[in-house]
Formats: C-alpha cells, sequence, structure tokens
C-alpha cells in the first residue's frame, strides 16, 4: 500500500506494530512451555532475545521509511522542509561535492541552494533511512535526528539499548554462547516495546502536526 494520507501512515505503522507484538506474545507461550527444563528454556531464550532485536530494528525501519514515504508523497518544494529533512533531500549533492576537489562541484552546490530551494523536492524514502544492521543509540540518535523528532525519551535507554539489547543479540548471532534468565528478557522486552511505542507516537504526532515543514 501506498502511504499518502495521515490516516495511511497511521494505519501502515499500527498494524506492523501489531503483527510484532503477536509474535513477541507468542514467544512468551513459548517461554512458559519451557520453563525450568534446563537447555530448553535456555535455547528458547536464546533465540527470543535476537527476535526481540529484529522486531526493535525492522519496526523502527519501517516506520522511518512510511513517514518519509508519507512526507514524499505531499510534494513539498526543498524550502517547505524542516532543516533536518532538506538536509536529507539534500544528501546527495552535498556528499557529492564533500568528495570532489574540483570547485564546479561546490559551485553547484551554492547554486542547489540559491536558484533550486522553490522546486519541488525528492525524498529518499525507499533507503533514505539505514540501521546499518546493528541499531545502537548512536544510530537510533542519527534516524531520530534525520526525521526531525525528539531523542530525549530513548537517552535513558543508551544503555540498554547497546550492552543489553544489541551486545546479547550480536553474542547470539555470532555463536557465542549466552546466558539470559526469563525475568530478565521479561523485563527487556517490556522495555523494548515501550521504545517501539514512543517511536510509533512521536511518527504519529510529527505527521498530525505537520513537523515536518519548515518553521
Amino acid at each position: 500500500m501506498k502511504i499518502r494520507t495521515e490516516s495511511q501512515l497511521a494505519d501502515a505503522i499500527d498494524q506492523d506494530l501489531i503483527w510484532r507484538k503477536k509474535e513477541l506474545t507468542q514467544l512468551k507461550f513459548l517461554l512458559d512451555a519451557a520453563a525450568g527444563r534446563g537447555d530448553r528454556e535456555s535455547t528458547v531464550l536464546r533465540g527470543a532475545v535476537t527476535l526481540l532485536y529484529a522486531h526493535w530494528e525492522g519496526f523502527v525501519k519501517f516506520a522511518a521509511l512510511a513517514y518519509l514515504e508519507y512526507i514524499a508523497a505531499q510534494r513539498l518544494r526543498f524550502d517547505e522542509l524542516a532543516p533536518a529533512l532538506l538536509a536529507l533531500a539534500a544528501r546527495s549533492k552535498l556528499n557529492a561535492a564533500a568528495n570532489a576537489n574540483r570547485i564546479r562541484a561546490h559551485i553547484e552546490i551554492v547554486e542547489f541552494f540559491r536558484a533550486s530551494l522553490s522546486q519541488r523536492c525528492s525524498l529518499p524514502y525507499k533507503d533514505g533511512i539505514t540501521t546499518r544492521a546493528n541499531l545502537s543509540s548512536e544510530v537510533l540518535r542519527e534516524i531520530v535526528e534525520t526525521l526531525g523528532l525528539s531523542f530525549a525519551p530513548f537517552e535513558t535507554k543508551c544503555n540498554l539499548i547497546d550492552e543489553t539489547l544489541l551486545r546479547s543479540r550480536n553474542t547470539i548471532a555470532h555463536g557465542e554462547y549466552l546466558i539470559i534468565t526469563v525475568g530478565r528478557f521479561e523485563e527487556l522486552a517490556r522495555e523494548v516495546l515501550e521504545m517501539m511505542e514512543n517511536f510509533r507516537a512521536q511518527v504519529q504526532n510529527a505527521a498530525a502536526l505537520q513537523q515536518f515543514k519548515a518553521a
């Protein structure tokens, strides 16, 4: 489904989060069934940590790209975009100039900002956001700032994201042994779902308040 309206954006993000929550609920049932059964419990827990991380990364990327697709559908001019989104729209030009030694590339940047801001923008909504396959707090901050959202709700979660969630997932994904208790996993899952809910709320509020537009 193409995302052109605010309601389509909200529905797409809501539906994506719903199926992820359902799958994590099924994990809880598997954990309950394996509780106290030694290696079986340990195996299920290791798989649960990996899947929890996958849903965290997957949801942030999906919601971010859906938001960019919605903004792109508004057919705004460059000068109508909020600063962070203008930077994203002009990133390819900026990168080309940064990697060039010739003055011509730099002149093109100057000409763009002088004469082309009144043109309709083109946002890279299909690949403008990347999690780099490791959604650390630093990568999350980059995504949040690119979208013009607030990182404040995640400031206190940096250690949880980097040391508990990401490091645990990487340890398991690289074939190393990791011991995690059911209680610790359930606490981690609650916190991750809370962050996903916060990200959803911020994206949907930003669309409703048209925070993607220049002030």
